[in-house]
């Protein structure tokens, strides 16, 4: 799966839940703080989606988990190296959904 095919495949489903809720892209734009136009790029997939995004995004879409938003199809390998992030003072139960997606994203030959 390439990276452009996953910030398509994340952000349909961005979308898809959004309008189940019935909420507009101005709503959900305005509290992640970005624009509507970001939020219609990101749900089509050209434009990148940084990771406190998602959390926000998850937030006001109401889902339990990061991974919700992540498509079904990535590699459920496991690296054995641990997966270290440049935020030291993340909550434990963020650190652990982060990993979790780190650790689904695709390998790289």
């Amino acid at each position: 799966m390439s990276d452009l095919e996953i910030y398509r495949l994340i952000g349909s489903r961005i979308a898809a839940r959004r309008k189940h809720l019935r909420l507009k892209q101005v709503e959900v734009a305005e509290h992640i703080g970005l624009t509507r136009a970001s939020l219609a790029n990101i749900e089509k997939g050209r434009q990148k989606i940084m990771l406190h995004q998602i959390y926000k995004i998850a937030e006001v879409l109401q889902v339990d988990s990061i991974l919700d938003l992540a498509p079904p199809r990535f590699s459920m390998s496991v690296p054995d190296e641990p997966v270290v992030f440049a935020e030291a003072g993340m909550r434990d139960d963020l650190r652990a959904q982060a990993e979790q997606f780190v650790r689904r994203a695709p390998v790289r030959p």
